[in-house]
Order: structure tokens, then sequence, then C-alpha cells
């Protein structure tokens, strides 16, 4: 069974992709800046990885094998370019 990496996963869409992989008992890595914030949201078939996305290590321990990655983080107000 595939492994899928979850971003956003505390915001509107992702939260509902968070029930939906969960129905479907899909192995499921919710990468979180804040893992408090979804403790409580998760089951069985889900675990946390607290990061920041803008970390390169953080992204690469969280990715350990997952086949599919869904990027729902809203980050056009950071301090980073956006279009780079």
């Amino acid at each position: 069974m595939n492994k899928v990496l979850l971003t956003g996963a505390t915001g509107y869409i992702g939260g509902r992709l968070l029930r939906r992989f969960q129905e479907s008992n899909l192995p499921l890595v919710c990468f979180t800046r804040r893992a408090e914030a979804l403790q409580h949201k998760i089951n069985s078939s889900t675990t946390l990885a607290e990061g920041d996305v803008q970390n390169k290590e953080d992204l690469v321990r969280a990715m350990q094998g997952v086949d599919t990655a869904y990027y729902l983080i809203h980050s056009m107000g950071g301090k980073h370019d956006f279009e780079k």
C-alpha cells in the first residue's frame, strides 16, 4: 500500500483529505510545524512528522518511504520569494 505525506492537514482541504485517507486506513504521514495541533485528529494509520517545509533536512526525514506527497501549504505571505 502506498504511503502518503500530507502537508496542510490543519487547513480546510487538508483536514478533509486527512479524514478521507484515515477512513481508507492509508499509511499517512502528516507533516506539521505543531504536532499538538493534529495529535487529537489522527488514528493508528497516521504518524506525525514535525518540522518546517523550508528546512531540507526536515523534509527529507518526513518523506522517508513516502510514495506520494500532497503539498497544501499557503506560502504567499511568507518572507521568501513565493515564485522561486
